[in-house]
């Protein structure tokens, strides 16, 4: 197993450098073949890609078999004397539900009919790179619910080589304004923070984007993919510039009728197919945004996380754009899981911040006018501390408020803090059940898929009390 790694490890590496060392002027110059051969050099290699794949499937079966991972159960006894991880997650992550109430209203209607779609925005930062924690949650979900697809996915991302959900693959000539940056870029920002646009003075005019059916578990079908790209702008670089598109499926291209007249526009891809390619030629006048994999039926989970996030960019969003997202998407539940760059250990006072968190709370809500919100707090995190890794001793505060968040915008609130077993436990998980990294921050795979199926039994916990108190109330 451990020469497996070393292998893929040096492969990743080699490839890596390959990619670097392609002039990006070579990408799209010469024949079709020459620019096909150019691509696959620059994407992940297939069996690496099936090894990581088989990875995660083991990782599932080994949460699957389990009632709740057996960690964070010792270690919410042995710190707060309670005596199940359901009692924990209701005395440290429950909500009284009455931010809830359409999605579980919704969850329940869809559960009874087995129709209809319930669609969940979830918005991070690098604790959910990869789509880890997320896709166990949605696995779940649509196990229990049903439903099948990735969600939305941009047209480049910086964790896709580390994705399993979905192969996601792309040529390195796509220019990106995202809403980390200072100002607002070229182009208005897609539901995800980023828009993408191809040709520039220094690049090619031409980018390709490549999706491949995940193998992680069934319920990853390229189902109703549907390209997403917004309002044509042109100035006197571009004015003469007639934009194209091209879809490549099982070899065979077909043209793609790009009509961007509107401030969003959709367009939809051919079905179920194994493997996906889009290229567009252009000179800086047509976002592109992403494609959505959505079953018309069921769960859908979109993991619109941002590395470095801290949830305030959320603001620059524009409300005209979200809302026009909206009418496609119909978001019933937001989740807002930031916190890692925010804390620091120098910092005591995050008055400021939830200020500001819950002005874009009430601002998203205006965006996505059906949805609720649930507020998911950061993990555990160590530093070292007089020779010893521990917990600083005022992020428990910091969780408290992102509580208050919750209950002052009258949001859900979910505390991965209290679930990972509270004070300490991330060098419990570091050190003792390797299920995070060594920067006593992000978890490993591993980690990501216990959060993950953790979160699912909170959904399952409050749902549950939910239909009680439904019934209680109708008597």
């Amino acid at each position: 197993m451990k020469k497996a790694w070393l292998v893929l490890v040096a492969a990743s590496v080699l490839l890596l450098l390959l990619t670097y060392f392609i002039p990006n002027d070579l990408i799209n110059s010469g024949t079709s073949d020459e620019f096909e051969r150019l691509l696959s050099e620059q994407i992940q290699d297939s069996s690496a890609f099936n090894k990581e794949v088989q990875f995660y499937k083991d990782t599932i079966d080994v949460v699957d078999s389990l009632v709740l991972h057996q960690s964070p159960i010792d270690s919410l006894k042995e710190n707060n004397g309670i005596d199940s991880l359901e009692k924990g997650i209701k005395a440290y992550g429950y909500t009284d539900n009455a931010g809830l109430d359409h999605f579980f209203e919704k969850l329940q209607k869809l559960e009874q009919t087995q129709k209809g779609q319930i669609r969940i925005a979830f918005f991070g930062d690098s604790m959910e790179d990869g789509d880890m924690i997320v896709m166990q949650l949605r696995h779940f979900l649509q196990r229990k619910f049903g439903g099948m697809g990735v969600g939305f996915v941009p047209m480049t991302s910086v964790d896709a080589r580390g994705r399993y959900s979905i192969k996601h693959q792309f040529t390195h000539n796509w220019n990106k304004s995202d809403f980390l940056k200072k100002g607002y870029g070229r182009f208005h920002f897609g539901v995800n923070g980023s828009a993408f646009y191809v040709g520039d003075s220094l690049r090619d005019d031409k980018a390709t984007v490549k999706f491949v059916k995940g193998g992680a578990y069934k319920e990853l079908p390229l189902i109703n993919p549907t390209l997403f790209y917004g309002k044509q702008k042109k100035d006197e670089t571009n004015s003469k510039v007639v934009a194209q598109a091209r879809v490549i499926i099982q070899d065979t291209t077909k043209p793609l009728l790009l009509q961007p007249q509107k401030i969003l526009n959709s367009c939809k891809l051919p079905n179920l197919q194994k493997e996906i390619s889009i290229t567009i030629e252009d000179q800086q006048s047509i976002p592109f945004y992403g494609v959505s994999f959505a079953s018309d039926n069921g769960i859908i989970v979109d993991n619109l996380s941002v590395r470095g996030n801290s949830g305030l960019p959320l603001m620059k969003l524009d409300y005209d754009l979200m809302r026009s997202f909206d009418k496609y998407l119909d978001y019933d539940l937001l989740v807002l899981a930031y916190g890692t760059n925010v804390f620091s250990v120098e910092n005591k006072e995050y008055g400021w911040y939830q200020n500001r968190m819950l002005k874009i709370i009430k601002y998203m809500q205006k965006c996505y006018k059906n949805a609720n919100v649930l507020v998911m707090s950061m993990g555990d995190r160590s530093t070292k501390i007089e020779g010893e890794m521990q917990t600083p001793e005022h992020l428990h505060n910091f969780i408290q408020m992102q509580h208050n968040i919750a209950k002052k915008s009258k949001s859900g609130f979910y505390s991965l803090y209290h679930a990972m077993g509270g004070a300490n436990s991330m060098v419990r998980w570091v050190e003792q059940d390797s299920l995070a990294n060594k920067d006593y921050t992000h978890l490993n795979s591993k980690g990501a898929a216990v959060a993950g199926k953790m979160m699912y039994d909170w959904f399952m916990i409050n749902y549950n009390h939910y239909k009680k108190q439904k019934m209680k109330k109708n008597g």
